[in-house]
C-alpha cells in the first residue's frame, strides 16, 4: 500500500514540475518578444496576430513616391504641371489651393494656418491620367516657390530606379485613357497647331446668333482616327463673347418636338488653344477641338454646340456624312 501511495505521490509532483517547466517555456518566449525597456517597466504581454491568408502583399514596385514640399502662410507656392487639373485634395484643411481660370494646369497652393506643426499631403490628378503625391510641411521662408513638374523627368528617373519604386506619373508619357483608345496630350497640341496653321477650305457651315457666329473651316483626320475641327468664332459687336464649353454630340436627324431624341455626347479630346477663351468686341479666333472619329449611322447627324457664360449667344449646327466626306490627311 505504502508503495502504491509512493507512486501515485511522484506522478503528481512530475506533472507539477512539467507544468511549471511548460509556463516558464512559454513565459520565457514572450519575455523574448518583449524589448527590455518594456519588459522592466511593464507587466503587459505582447498579443501575437497571426497574417490573414487573404491579405495580399503591397510590391515594392507598385509603390509610387511623392514630392516633399514646403508651405508658408505668408507667400504662395506655384506647382505646374503637364495637363490641365482635374482634381484636388488635401489631407488636412491647413492647405489652400486654386487653380487660376486663364491657365489650367497650374497650382497655386499655401497655408491656411500659421506654422502648423503635423506633416500632411496633397494629391493632384490631372486630365491625361496623371497622379501626382506631395508630403507637405510648414515653413515660413521656403526655399522654393516655383516648381515644374515637367523639368523632373530625369530626376523621378533615377530616384525611382535607386528605391526600386514604381515611376511616377512624369516619367511615362501622359496619356487621356478612354474607351476608343489612349491619346497623347503632347501629339494632341503637336496636330492642333498644324490644323489652326492649314488652309480653310469649308465654307457655309456654321450658325450665327446676335452678331456671333461659329463656322467650319476645315476637318482632318490623323492616323489614330482622331478627328480635327477647325473652327472659326467671330464676335460681330462690341459686347465681350466668353466660351464657356463647345460640345459634339450625335444625334437623330429627323425628329418631333416633344418626342424622345436619342443623342449620344462625344467626349472631345481637346480643344485648342485653351486660351483665350473671350473675344472682346469685333474679334474672331481660331479654336480646334478634336474627338474620336467614326462614321455617322443612317438617320444620324454631328451637331455641334458653342455656348456664351453668363449669357444667351448659344448657337448649335449640324454637319451630316457628306460634310464629314470632305476630311483631309492630317
Amino acid at each position: 500500500m505504502k508503495k502504491i501511495l509512493s507512486i501515485v505521490l511522484m506522478l503528481v509532483l512530475s506533472k507539477s514540475v512539467i507544468a511549471q517547466d511548460n509556463a516558464q517555456i512559454v513565459s520565457d518566449s514572450l519575455d523574448s518578444l518583449i524589448p527590455n525597456s518594456l519588459s522592466k517597466k511593464s507587466n503587459l504581454k505582447p498579443i501575437v496576430i497571426d497574417p490573414h491568408p487573404f491579405i495580399l502583399p503591397i510590391a515594392k514596385a507598385s509603390v509610387r513616391g511623392s514630392y516633399p514640399v514646403e508651405l508658408s502662410f505668408n507667400k504662395t507656392t506655384h506647382i505646374v504641371f503637364p495637363s490641365k487639373i482635374k482634381d484636388f485634395d488635401a489631407g488636412s484643411d491647413v492647405v489652400i489651393a486654386t487653380v487660376p481660370e486663364a491657365v489650367l494646369n497650374v497650382l497655386r497652393v499655401k497655408s491656411d494656418v500659421k506654422g502648423f506643426v503635423e506633416e500632411t499631403n496633397m494629391t493632384v490628378l490631372t486630365e491625361d491620367g496623371g497622379l501626382y503625391s506631395f508630403l507637405v510641411r510648414y515653413n515660413e521662408n521656403p526655399a522654393v516657390f516655383n516648381i515644374n513638374i515637367s523639368n523632373n523627368i530625369i530626376a523621378d528617373y533615377e530616384a525611382t530606379k535607386a528605391l526600386g519604386i514604381g515611376a511616377g506619373s512624369n516619367s511615362s508619357p501622359n496619356t487621356y485613357v478612354l474607351a476608343e483608345g489612349n491619346y497623347v496630350e503632347e501629339a494632341l497640341k503637336a496636330s492642333s497647331q498644324k490644323v489652326v496653321d492649314k488652309k480653310n477650305f469649308i465654307r457655309h457651315v456654321g450658325a450665327k446668333k446676335d452678331n456671333f457666329e461659329a463656322l467650319v473651316k476645315g476637318l482632318y483626320l490623323d492616323n489614330n482616327n482622331v478627328l480635327f475641327m477647325k473652327l472659326q468664332l467671330r464676335n460681330k459687336s462690341y459686347m465681350p463673347y466668353k466660351i464657356d464649353f463647345i460640345k459634339v454630340f450625335v444625334r437623330d436627324k429627323n425628329y418631333v418636338k416633344r418626342m424622345a431624341v436619342q443623342e449620344e455626347e462625344i467626349k472631345t479630346l481637346m480643344s485648342y488653344p485653351i486660351t483665350p477663351d473671350q473675344l472682346n468686341g469685333y474679334s474672331d479666333i481660331d479654336k480646334v477641338i478634336s474627338f474620336p472619329y467614326y462614321t455617322l449611322a443612317d438617320g444620324k447627324i454631328l451637331e455641334i454646340e458653342v455656348y456664351e457664360k453668363a449669357g444667351g449667344r448659344h448657337v448649335k449646327f449640324q454637319l451630316d456624312n457628306q460634310t464629314l466626306l470632305q476630311v483631309k490627311n492630317l
